[in-house]
């Protein structure tokens, strides 16, 4: 069993992206850190292709296959559902002790290591923020609470006390002690399977989180994301007419996320026009 892996959970409708973020990860990864991708059965023979001496290819059927849904939770799609009870179900495989999850539409912006990630070799770190700065931009807001209300349901569930609701949207360090404990010690007591967990509230990284703190049975080195998100094009269009580069990202974050949902989905971050680096400078001395 490898003590850390990173681990992403793709299909076909994605193989774009995720060929920019392989491209990304070997020339970044210095370290030789494994990365563990998982695809449908089916489609198996298509993403082997990639396979190295750092990547591997399973099955997401070979560790999840008998807790996946049939039905639509949320509205959101039995696809979509049984992508989250991937990332839940993944330590089951005894491939990892902890993993980092992260997505096909995330690019890696410089070098990184293990040490990014883990504390020491029995720690991870875990991203536990609020977003206090993201809850109040206008364009969010009205997710935000209805993603505040199925954050508390879970809250509530595992009896966990405690205002601030720290969580994350992903790319987490999961550890395997504690998702064992998840399914020990809260999962069997009410009977539950993981398409149990997401009927009750579609956030799988949040009822980690959740857990993570109620079991105490990891040490906690509480940090902020790993990597910078563009939840809407208009924070992407905003940071450009900042000025905000690469650079600047990378001075304190492995990789960028830009969301693959938008309607004119976007591959890399392009640096800011003249124009806009102009307009940054004209209004940084009003």
């Amino acid at each position: 069993m490898k003590n850390f892996v990173m681990f992403c959970k793709t299909y076909s409708g994605d193989i774009k992206r995720f060929e920019l973020m392989l491209s990304s990860f070997n020339q970044h990864n210095i370290d030789n850190i494994d990365l563990v991708v998982s695809v449908p059965e089916t489609e198996l023979d298509l993403f082997k292709n990639f396979e190295s001496d750092t990547v591997s290819v399973i099955s997401d059927e070979s560790y999840a296959g008998e807790h996946f849904t049939t039905e639509k939770l949320h509205g959101l799609s039995v696809g979509y559902c049984n992508q989250e009870i991937c990332k839940l179900a993944f330590w089951e495989s005894k491939i990892a002790k902890n993993y980092l999850c992260i997505d096909s539409d995330l690019f890696f912006i410089r070098d990184f290591h293990e040490s990014d990630f883990m504390a020491d070799a029995d720690t991870p770190y875990t991203i536990l923020v609020m977003d206090k700065d993201l809850a109040i931009e206008k364009h969010y807001h009205d997710f935000w609470l209805w993603r505040q209300q199925f954050i508390q349901k879970i809250y509530d569930a595992v009896d966990l006390n405690d205002r601030r609701l720290r969580t994350c949207h992903g790319m987490q360090v999961m550890n395997a002690t504690v998702l064992e404990s998840l399914k020990k010690d809260f999962m069997n007591k009410h009977k539950y399977d993981y398409a149990d967990l997401i009927a009750i509230a579609p956030y799988e990284f949040t009822w980690y989180n959740a857990w993570f703190q109620k079991c105490g049975l990891v040490r906690e080195m509480a940090v902020e994301p790993f990597f910078k998100t563009f939840h809407m094009r208009i924070e992407y269009i905003m940071s450009r007419l900042r000025g905000l580069t690469v650079d600047d990202y990378a001075y304190d974050y492995v990789g960028i996320i830009l969301n693959g949902n938008w309607d004119r989905p976007i591959d890399k971050y392009e640096q800011p026009t003249w124009w806009m680096k102009k307009l940054y400078r004209f209004l940084k001395k009003q």
